[in-house]
């Protein structure tokens, strides 16, 4: 009879153990510990202290509110005086895939009786080290811009509705 622990190894088989080892046959060799790696920053540079941490992480939030959509939306909108305009409630894209629009709500409570406008990307700038982005229009500005409401937007392909609202808007500022 047979004993089950034991195995019959082909000549194959037995060349590839013999070759390469088995945890019974042969031991791998001991691992050298590595040295942790230092944290990096943004910019990929070894961060050396508390501070150059904190800038990194300061960095990373300040990419991600210029970056990500879901990060722009409902951020508020402020004039320069630092008024609160609105917020930004969504954001259009052109044909190519660039944001061309954000639309910022004005007015109204909890989202009642607010007015949209089709505020171009461009003339949008995010204050630095804060949550806001800065649009330069007073007041009496914004209340002659052409805004619509939440239920009837407009078509956003058409050249002529296009050129009407930029009017609106103060000139791009160079970025």
């Amino acid at each position: 009879m047979k004993n089950e622990s034991t195995r019959i190894l082909r000549p194959a088989t037995l060349a590839l153990l013999m070759a390469f080892g088995t945890p019974a046959l042969a031991q791998a060799p001991a691992a050298v510990p590595k040295e942790p790696t230092p944290p990096r920053s943004a910019t990929g540079a070894p961060a050396t202290s508390a501070a150059t941490r904190g800038d990194a992480a300061r960095a990373e939030r300040d990419w991600e509110r210029r970056h990500r959509a879901s990060k722009i939306i409902g951020t508020h909108v402020r004039n320069r005086q630092g008024d609160k305009i609105g917020d930004i409630e969504d954001i259009v894209l052109d044909r190519n895939g660039s944001v061309a629009y954000a639309v910022v709500s004005t007015g109204g409570f909890l989202g009642i009786g607010d007015r949209l406008h089709a505020v171009p990307w461009k003339s949008l700038q995010l204050q630095a080290n804060e949550d806001f982005y800065v649009l330069d229009v007073d007041r009496k500005r914004l209340q002659a811009a052409p805004g619509f409401p939440g239920s009837s937007w407009p078509n956003f392909n058409d050249e002529r509705w296009n050129t009407e609202n930029r009017r609106a808007w103060p000139a791009q500022p160079s970025r």
